[in-house]
């Protein structure tokens, strides 16, 4: 299997495990949506029996890839629309038990277009696995028991871990928080964090002077002391913001790999929620 994104690759192992070969196009650590695809990504599709990609909206290079590996392999049933083809988006915005209700809507604070990063409410791992499931039970039906087994588990485990993280974390619920990017959405949604206001108004874009003068004046206004800020994305604005409001900043993985000790899904928000809860702590 092929997976655009590391965390997704993390996500077909919990319900592979050790009969799944899966390998992830963007390393670890790096963002999906800056990911330029290379030549020698063609043939990683070459015998690949289904794909998990992340969204049109965020791995739309994605598209041009497959294009290119079904004219020089033949289609092999992994292109849009075929039964090897798993848009994760699509499963969550389709779960009808709502585990990521207003998906489609554009996020708080956000101003364009919705943000894609799911991932980082871990609820959403339920209809994701649910969907690998689903192929790998049409792809290898000797074997549903393991694969059932498998994801039964890992659910089981994130849902006791996402107690886990809910009690760490309700010291911070009511507090106001910054953030750079919002990507962090809807990790605050799931976990009642109050982000009131992001550093960047659209993600990808550099901060405009003027409002890092709104969020500076605000977060003095509001004595905020919590700044989200994200492995790789350019430090001096948030480090700007916090000398001049006194603020702490803590630095969290976005994806799987991009910190250490965030090797796995679950890896990555115990990372996270430790990182939150020892800046509360010293702030």
């Amino acid at each position: 299997m092929v997976t655009t994104s590391a965390d997704l690759r993390s996500l077909v192992k919990a319900v592979g495990a050790e009969r799944v070969i899966v390998s992830s196009l963007v390393p670890p650590g790096e963002r999906v949506e800056d990911y330029q695809p290379r030549l020698q990504d063609v043939p990683i599709l070459k015998d690949a029996r289904a794909v998990v990609r992340a969204g049109s909206g965020i791995d739309p290079w994605f598209d041009k890839l497959l294009a290119r590996a079904a004219q020089k392999n033949g289609r092999t049933g992994i292109e849009r629309g075929e039964g090897g083809h798993i848009d994760a988006s699509l499963a969550i915005a389709n779960d009808p038990r709502g585990v990521a209700a207003g998906f489609a809507q554009t996020r708080r604070g956000s101003r364009g277009s919705p943000n894609l990063h799911y991932w980082l409410d871990p609820k959403t791992a339920e209809p994701i696995t649910a969907e690998i499931l689903k192929t790998f039970v049409t792809l290898d039906p000797a074997n549903r028991q393991y694969y059932e087994s498998n994801r039964r588990a890992f659910l089981e485990r994130l849902n006791s871990k996402l107690g886990e993280w809910s009690n760490r974390l309700s010291p911070l619920r009511g507090e106001p928080i910054v953030a750079f990017w919002d990507d962090w959405s809807y990790f605050a949604d799931r976990f009642g964090l109050n982000i009131v206001e992001f550093i960047v108004l659209r993600d990808r874009a550099h901060p405009k002077r003027w409002h890092m003068r709104d969020v500076t004046k605000l977060m003095k206004d509001k004595k905020i002391k919590l700044i989200i800020s994200e492995a790789g994305q350019p430090e001096r604005h948030v480090n700007r913001i916090a000398k001049q409001t006194g603020a702490r900043v803590v630095e969290l993985a976005g994806s799987v790999g991009m910190l250490p000790n965030t090797d796995d899904y679950i890896a990555m928000f115990d990372a996270n929620v430790h990182a939150l809860v020892t800046a509360n702590d010293k702030k």
